[in-house]
Parts: structure tokens; sequence; C-alpha cells
């Protein structure tokens, strides 16, 4: 698996900042049809065959770490990335 770590910053403080990006993991779950685990200490795991990602909401900034498998790698990473890019840094402005 290839892991790779996006970071956004923020001043929202962990609560603030884990309701806003909740929309748009919900987005990405539906998308790839992903499980979600309930957040425990403030990460949020989403995952499936081939994909394992943890979205970690700190105070100053939120941590989004991907695993994703060879062909998923190929398929969907540039996606993912674009993503993430697009809709985090405008909803995480305070």
């Amino acid at each position: 698996m290839a892991t790779k770590e996006y970071r956004f910053p923020h001043e929202l403080g962990e609560t603030e900042a884990a309701t806003r990006i909740r929309p748009v993991l919900d987005d990405l779950i539906k998308a790839y049809q992903l499980n979600l685990d309930a957040p425990a200490d403030g990460t949020f795991r989403l995952h499936r065959t081939g994909v394992d990602a943890n979205v970690k909401v700190g105070a100053r900034d939120i941590v989004v770490s991907v695993d994703l498998n060879w062909f998923l790698e190929k398929a969907i990473r540039s996606k993912l990335e674009d993503q993430l890019h697009q809709k985090f840094p405008p909803i995480l402005k305070a």
C-alpha cells in the first residue's frame, strides 16, 4: 500500500473543525463506498478493502493519512487529492 499524508491548518478548535469536515467525509464515504468507525480521540477512520484512511482533527490542523493498494493508487489518488484540496481549505476558514 502507498501512504500519503495531507495537512490542513485551521484556527477553529477541534469540535468546530470536526463539525465542518463531517459533510465532506460523508461525501467521500458515499463516493468510495467506505465504512466509518466512530471517532476516537478526534480520529475518524474510513476504510474498505484496499483503502485505509485516518482523519485526525487537532486543535490547529487536520491530518489526513491515506493508504491505498496499488490498483486504487492508480485509479483514484489524484481525484481524491483534488477533492481534499478543493473542499477542506474553504470550510476551515475562520
